[in-house]
């Protein structure tokens, strides 16, 4: 998949400052053509300045060698051999026993009458759907790597060392079939002061012959809600802060099929271990049936509690500890739940306390990233909270043993909590001022 230059938790907070809450990232490739021309053009060429002195040279005495014009000019003898062979190609000089200015050549290179043609090879990145260009800002390194072409495969090996390969270009959204008429049209009708802004070439005068390679860009759809309301937004993927501004032209073709777009989640059986696995996928391949569009997601309890099970190594007992509505995924931390919790702990108190965690996905069944609710309704889990933030507070202001135990001592499940939180050196440091010191320290 391409790499991404999404912040996503700067997005993520952008967002919340919008008072819009973002639920999951779905992913799209979208269809564009890269079209090969060639065309012929009259933009002035970089090194015309370069053939004008060259011309110069020529008329002040044609038996010039190409060593004596490089001499002469202060330049290297192979520029001045591969700038006199592009004239030649282009008629504007002949080489015989002395090299001649033709009349074209004067024209064009001594009096500027005439407007100099070149043929050359030129790529045109359009729109799949409706085949106008690309923007010129399209056309920068990160986007132009990013997309993936019909033709292309990667390579990798698997758990057992085998070589396979993939196919990246899997579009989303089917290519209109090609018209010529119909790209020639919107290229060559965009205004010559316009140009710049699609990447088509100042001075093209025609387009000859043209060939193409089909090809997708990914983009991103983040599922949000705003006013208890859902909607949908394309994100650009290789924005830090995720500006659609270059990929807004591509939401009015989607846009019928984006405002469909939910979170579903893949569940089966290996075929090998017999294990359950599952995946966050989108509703993509479904994604012209009638839904009720009031909704982000549709997930059976029975699915998200394999999908936590896998992701936090968390048995979900009871309906009470999911959280599964219309818009949010999520755990409610239970104390029991807690309790038998045995690994990851640390993380999953973070996210209890941060009220969330994501999850960015493999995007090959539709989605990027899921974010994941993290609540509480339990009195001990909101001490267990309590407990963590004052020891950690504690330990930054250097605070003594005695404040900390007299704080701890205002939890009435101190010591589970304190064992949950893997405080064992501080549990033995509580014991010891309980029960083994002085009258004065057990006053502490």
């Amino acid at each position: 998949m391409a790499l991404f230059n999404l912040d996503i938790e700067r997005y993520y907070q952008t967002k919340k400052e919008q008072d819009v809450e973002l639920k999951s990232i779905a992913y799209l490739q979208y269809p564009i053509y890269c079209i090969h021309a060639t065309i012929l053009d009259s933009t002035p060429d970089p090194l015309e300045k370069l053939d004008k002195a060259i011309v110069k040279c020529i008329l002040i005495n044609s038996s010039m060698s190409s060593l004596d014009i490089a001499q002469f000019l202060s330049v290297q003898k192979r520029g001045v051999e591969i700038r006199i062979q592009q004239m030649k190609s282009e008629g504007l000089i002949e080489r015989k026993e002395k090299t001649i200015i033709t009349a074209k050549g004067v024209e064009v290179l001594v009096n500027g009458t005439e407007k100099r043609f070149q043929k050359r090879q030129h790529n045109f990145y359009l729109d799949g759907i409706n085949f106008k260009p690309l923007s010129s800002e399209l056309y920068t390194p990160k986007y132009l790597k990013s997309f993936f072409s019909e033709n292309e495969y990667t390579f990798y090996t698997n758990s057992k060392g085998e070589t396979k390969s993939d196919k990246p270009f899997k579009p989303n959204i089917v290519h209109e079939p090609l018209i010529k008429e119909k790209i020639l049209e919107n290229i060559l009708e965009v205004p010559e002061n316009q140009r710049g802004d699609w990447a088509i070439p100042l001075g093209l005068e025609d387009i000859e012959a043209i060939d193409f390679t089909k090809m997708t860009i990914p983009i991103l759809v983040g599922l949000m809600v705003k006013n208890e309301k859902p909607y949908r937004e394309l994100i650009d993927g290789f924005s830090n802060i995720g500006d659609s501004k270059k990929i807004i032209t591509f939401n009015s073709k989607i846009e019928s099929k984006v405002d469909k777009i939910e979170l579903r989640i893949d569940t089966w059986k290996d075929k090998k271990t017999e294990k359950e696995k599952f995946s966050f996928a989108s509703n993509w391949v479904e994604i012209d049936k009638d839904n009720d569009g009031d909704k982000l997601q549709f997930i059976t309890n029975e699915d998200l509690k394999l999908a936590f099970d896998k992701l936090y190594e968390v048995k979900i007992s009871s309906e009470e500890e999911i959280i599964n509505s219309k818009f949010e995924i999520g755990i409610n931390v239970t104390e029991e739940l807690l309790l038998n919790l045995k690994s990851n702990r640390v993380q999953f108190l973070r996210n209890l306390e941060r009220g969330r965690d994501y999850q960015i996905i493999s995007p090959r069944n539709g989605i990027w990233v899921v974010f994941v609710t993290f609540k509480t309704t339990s009195p001990f889990v909101k001490d267990l909270l309590e407990i963590k933030s004052f020891l950690e507070h504690s330990r930054k202001k250097e605070l003594e043993l005695k404040h900390i135990i007299r704080r701890l001592f205002s939890y009435y499940n101190y010591r589970k909590g304190l064992i949950l939180l893997d405080e064992f050196k501080l549990l033995e440091k509580i014991d010891i001022a309980q029960h083994m010191n002085t009258e004065d320290d057990t006053d502490e």
